[in-house]
């Protein structure tokens, strides 16, 4: 099969190698035809060297779907032909964060693409334990976003966004998918922030009316052109810059809510609607 090895930075390699057999499936595991994969920003991160926690040589690919072609022995959340996605997190299941289920924080975690091997490849192996069947219907590739989706929809779910109005800056990938996720649960007015025209229109066409190219027209001067005296009430810091954060501090209601949700430098484009296909 094919397969993708980021060997160094700005080195990947396509290599011919031996594909998984269903016949050496361990009873909780899944055989998968990788079908759809996502860019992650991460993962340019990556690409580019600038990535601290990024095992080389690794395989890339954590925001995937496919087909099912074979399942172990025990296996019931799929069956062959089903599609599914798969979360990229290898836990240990023990440490004191697993047994609250915080696996996120496992104290060893390790993240597929990352740390361990990913899905950039024709034929995957996951343990059924981290398999979502996607919904009759779910397209491939809306099955490949379930991972930065979920992300949006916990981050937007920290707090309570109803009836309130919300800055999100940064209008790459995850704070698109925050903004939509906060117009979704109520929010009474959201506006997106960047320096990249690209990415608002992006954000536009995804819904998100209200946007603001932050180096045509200060933060404090848009919130106070929609917000008026109202001003916001919850602030989400996605573009992982110092000046972001600074603007938020400067010009949120007192009181109010503001979560970081990215620490790495953006120092590289957003990976915003990039595809990769194996078909």
């Amino acid at each position: 099969m094919r397969q993708a090895i980021l060997v160094e930075p700005k080195h990947i390699e396509f290599k011919e190698v031996a594909e998984p057999k269903a016949a050496d499936l361990t009873a909780h595991q899944v055989l998968v035809n990788i079908k759809r994969i996502g860019i992650c920003g991460s993962e340019i991160h990556s690409y580019h060297g600038l990535h601290p926690a990024t095992f080389y040589p690794v395989v890339q690919g954590h925001e995937y779907s496919g087909v099912v072609m074979a399942v172990g022995s025990e296996v019931t959340v799929c069956k062959p032909g089903d599609h599914i996605t798969a979360r990229p997190q290898l836990v240990c299941g023990k440490c004191n964060p697993c047994k609250r289920g915080q696996y996120n924080v496992c104290e060893h975690l390790r993240v597929q693409a990352f740390q361990a091997d990913g899905a950039a490849q024709d034929f995957f192996v996951v343990d059924d334990d981290r398999v979502a069947k996607l919904p009759e219907g779910m397209s491939l590739d809306y099955g490949a976003m379930i991972e930065p989706s979920a992300v949006g929809a916990h981050a937007s779910n920290r707090t309570d966004v109803k009836g309130k109005n919300v800055v999100v800056s940064g209008a790459g990938t995850i704070g698109n998918l925050i903004a939509q996720f906060c117009i979704a649960r109520g929010a009474k007015n959201v506006l997106i922030t960047d320096v990249s025209d690209l990415r608002l229109a992006k954000a536009r066409e995804c819904g998100i009316k209200h946007t603001l190219n932050i180096t045509k027209k200060t933060l404090k001067e848009a919130a106070q052109e929609l917000f008026g005296e109202e001003g916001y009430q919850v602030g989400f810091e996605v573009a992982g810059v110092e000046v972001s954060i600074r603007s938020l501090m400067e010009t949120i209601e007192k009181v109010a809510t503001s979560l970081l949700w990215q620490s790495l430098p953006r120092t590289q484009p957003s990976a915003c609607s990039i595809w990769a296909s194996m078909s």
